[in-house]
C-alpha cells in the first residue's frame, strides 16, 4: 500500500522561508513593508485528501495549504522509488517530465537556498540558473499536456510566470555583465550538474567556473539592485487556482511529488 511522505529536511527548511530583511531598490515590490512575512511559494499539491504544503501559497498564514481537490486523478498511476540524490525526472522520455523536473526543480532548490538566510548567496545561484529556467519554461508549455489546457493561460502567467519573470530579471542581469552565448552554455551546464547532483541533505551546491565567478558576481549585484530578495519577493507569493495541475505535477511525473514537496513511497 502507497502513502505519501515528505522528505523532512527540505520540507522544514521550505515551510521556515520568511522574510529576512529590506527591500532593495528599482522594483515595484519596494513599497511592501519588509516586516510583514512573505513566503515564497513552489507548487503546492494535494494528493488524495491530504495536503503538506512545500511553502505558503497565496496571502495566507505561513503553513496553510490550497484547496483541496474534491475529485481523485481519473487514472491512478504506479508509485516509483525516488533517487535519494539528484532531482528526479531530468532524463525522463517525457518531454514534459524532464523541462518540468529543470523549471520545478530549479525553483525547489533556489527556495531552499533562501531559507538559509543569505540573500545575497540566493541572488548570485539566481543569476546562474536563469540560464536554464527560461529554456525550461519554453520547453514545458511547448509540450503542455492536452488534459490541463483549461489552466495553461493562468499558470503560465500567474502560476509558473512568476518564478519565470524574475529568472528572466537575472538572466538579463546577467546580460549586462557583458555574458557571452559561451558564458551562458557554460553556467547553463553548471547548473544542470548542479541540478543532477543535488542532495536534499545539504546546501544547493554549483561548480562555476572560476573565470566565469567574477562575471556572475557582477550580475548578481545587478540583479539584487533590480528585484527585492527571493524570500521578501511578494510577487513570488502564488495566489492562483490551479487544481488539475497540483494534481498532475504531484502524481505525473517520476518524481512522484518530489519537487513539489510530496512523494510517494510504497510500503510493501
Amino acid at each position: 500500500m502507497a502513502q505519501m511522505a515528505v522528505r523532512g529536511s527540505v520540507a522544514a527548511a521550505l515551510t521556515a522561508l520568511v522574510v529576512l530583511g529590506g527591500a532593495c531598490s528599482g522594483d515595484d515590490d519596494d513599497a511592501t513593508d519588509p516586516t510583514d512575512a512573505v513566503v515564497t511559494s513552489a507548487p503546492q499539491p494535494t494528493v488524495g485528501g491530504s495536503s503538506t504544503p512545500l511553502t505558503t501559497r497565496g496571502q495566507t498564514t505561513p503553513g496553510s495549504s490550497a484547496t483541496p481537490l474534491d475529485t481523485a486523478p481519473a487514472t491512478a498511476l504506479p508509485t516509483i522509488a525516488v533517487a535519494e540524490t539528484g532531482v528526479p525526472g531530468l532524463d525522463s522520455e517525457d518531454e514534459f517530465c524532464a523541462a518540468w523536473s529543470r523549471f520545478g526543480g530549479s525553483w525547489q532548490l533556489l527556495v531552499q537556498a533562501g531559507a538559509a538566510g543569505d540573500p545575497a548567496h540566493v541572488a548570485w545561484l539566481e543569476v546562474i540558473a536563469s540560464t536554464v529556467v527560461q529554456g525550461a519554461y519554453d520547453d514545458v508549455f511547448a509540450v503542455w499536456p492536452a488534459q490541463l489546457e483549461s489552466e495553461r493561460e493562468v499558470v503560465a502567467d500567474a502560476y509558473f510566470g512568476a518564478f519565470e519573470r524574475r529568472s528572466a530579471d537575472a538572466a538579463g542581469a546577467l546580460s549586462a555583465a557583458g555574458a557571452t552565448d559561451a558564458d551562458v552554455a557554460a553556467l547553463a551546464q553548471a547548473w544542470d550538474a548542479a541540478l543532477a547532483q543535488y542532495d536534499p541533505s545539504t546546501t544547493v551546491d554549483v561548480a562555476v567556473p572560476p573565470d566565469l565567478e567574477p562575471l556572475v558576481d557582477e550580475a548578481s549585484t545587478i540583479f539584487s539592485e533590480q528585484r527585492v530578495p527571493l524570500q521578501a519577493d511578494p510577487s513570488m507569493v502564488i495566489t492562483a487556482d490551479t487544481p488539475l495541475t497540483d494534481e498532475f505535477l504531484a502524481t505525473a511525473c517520476p518524481d512522484q511529488g518530489w519537487i513539489v514537496g510530496q512523494d510517494v513511497v510504497d510500503d510493501a
